[in-house]
């Protein structure tokens, strides 16, 4: 099996500007690649809704994608396929 990390923000994370909630599992971007790619490729979803490249926000803190993206990787070793979105 292969395994894919899908890194994002919000759009990774599924928001829906229509409501302010989550897109269903299968309409986020990643549960449609899920779909498309089969049994054999294991999809994990890092979407955070806010979530920035390099700075934290000034409010809420911890929204820099860089500091969390090393941490991330070691949590789902091994894997075949990153993706940054």
């Amino acid at each position: 099996m292969n395994t894919v990390v899908c890194f994002g923000d919000s759009n990774t994370w599924g928001h829906n500007p229509a409501n302010g909630l989550r897109f269903g599992y299968h309409e986020r971007w990643p549960g449609v690649a899920r779909a498309a790619l089969g049994p054999e490729v294991q999809i994990i979803e890092e979407g955070m809704n806010g979530r920035t490249t390099v700075w934290d926000d000034p409010v809420e803190g911890h929204m820099s994608g860089l500091a969390y993206l090393g941490p991330c990787l070691k949590s789902h070793r091994p894997l075949d396929v990153l993706v940054i979105m």
